[in-house]
């Protein structure tokens, strides 16, 4: 959720840093382009270290550090700065995947997974959706800067509570020690796995999909549909909404399958073809003539992805179940560097208001990725 808070200031805001720097859309995808390549690279990097010393001391360092990136960003005075608060930001925020995953994976059996994995994914959405609240009101009443400070400093009391909360299951949430030799053979063992190329490709397609909704569509609604800033950055919450939704209900739904006598891996297929056909939505919120029709599509749409996703992280959770930190790292690195490169791409065809055409390619590009991740899914047994 704070990882979200953090993040969805910036999005939330973007057209008055857009109007306070100069920036063009392109420009403003530069920017995102930043946090992504940090967030990318570290958490390449993190998820060794994940694994060799654990959640229960990674993940608070962590979440210091992005707390006090999200703080810096609201005392920038250049672009230059802002890009480089946001890499700290980015820096932080790659710990939180591989150690939450970690985490589902050391406390929990497999049928629980999925439902554990949509509770702690939720988090994100339920954090962008109460960002258009506090942020909204801190800019309207102080300045957009002001919405930076206040949502990292949230941050200090979650690190307090971690540490606290987790203290008796701390000996399940310690680390492996790995020697770098050692780490490397592994990363080339998980590279070397056919499974990990097929989900990689889901890593960087449905990944870039749901980033795309978290960072762009409050400056779509105000700027290709004409919404005000409070109104866009409140409608913002009905896509967010969606994707708490999908979180949640896809492992329902698995659960749900199971017991109704359907194996594991069938039940999570079956989840994979419905959140591709919600995806599809997309194309009709590029097309829609009425803006808030376009909204409603584009809250299917965040069902889809946030279920797609919610089957992703369990396949990468069984991917090799000694390294989830590495796994999860590599692929969430993947698919940041691949976002990242991207960002400017689709600034510039907002410049060009051509973001129908983006949003067509995330109705359709998610098939490629189910056609990927479909041979992968096979029953687990432990």
């Amino acid at each position: 959720m704070l990882t979200y808070l953090d993040r969805q200031a910036l999005a939330l805001t973007a057209d008055k840093i857009i109007a306070d720097f100069h920036l063009t859309k392109e420009g403003f995808g530069g920017v995102i382009a930043a946090f992504r390549y940090s967030y990318g690279i570290i958490q390449i990097v993190g998820g060794f270290l994940v694994d060799a010393h654990g959640p229960r001391i990674v993940y608070p360092a962590a979440g210091g550090l992005w707390s006090l990136g999200g703080m810096l960003i609201g005392l920038a005075t250049t672009v230059t700065m802002l890009s480089g608060f946001r890499l700290i930001l980015g820096a932080g925020e790659a710990f939180n995947w591989p150690c939450a995953l970690k985490v589902t994976r050391s406390l929990l059996p497999p049928k629980d997974r999925p439902l554990a994995n949509g509770i702690f994914n939720s988090g994100a959405a339920v954090g962008a959706l109460i960002a258009p609240v506090i942020v909204t009101l801190l800019a309207v009443y102080f300045t957009w800067r002001a919405a930076f400070v206040v949502t990292g400093a949230l941050g200090s009391l979650w690190v307090v509570g971690w540490l606290w909360y987790t203290r008796e299951s701390a000996s399940q949430l310690k680390g492996v020690p790995l020697q770098i030799g050692a780490a490397l053979r592994v990363m080339v063992r998980i590279l070397g796995m056919r499974g990990f190329w097929a989900l990689a490709v889901s890593a960087v397609i449905i990944n870039s999909v749901y980033y795309y909704l978290a960072d762009w569509i409050p400056l779509y609604l105000k700027t290709s549909r004409g919404f005000s800033f409070a109104a866009g950055n409140a409608l913002s919450t009905v896509v967010y909404a969606g994707s708490s939704i999908g979180n949640i209900l896809v492992g329902v739904i698995v659960r749900n399958l199971v017991t109704r006598g359907l194996t594991v891996s069938v039940a999570k297929k079956w989840s994979l073809f419905g959140s591709c056909v919600l995806m599809g939505s997309a194309v009709a919120a590029g097309s829609a003539s009425n803006r808030y029709a376009a909204v409603g599509c584009l809250a299917l749409t965040a069902v889809g992805v946030a279920g797609f996703l919610v089957i992703y992280l369990t396949l990468v959770q069984d991917l090799d179940p000694a390294y989830v930190g590495i796994s999860s790292g590599l692929l969430g690195g993947f698919g940041n560097l691949a976002y990242g490169y991207f960002s400017p791409y689709i600034g510039r065809l907002a410049d060009l208001q051509k973001t129908s055409l983006t949003l067509t390619l995330i109705g359709f590009l998610p098939w490629l990725a189910f056609l990927a991740i479909f041979p992968a899914i096979k029953e687990q047994q432990s």
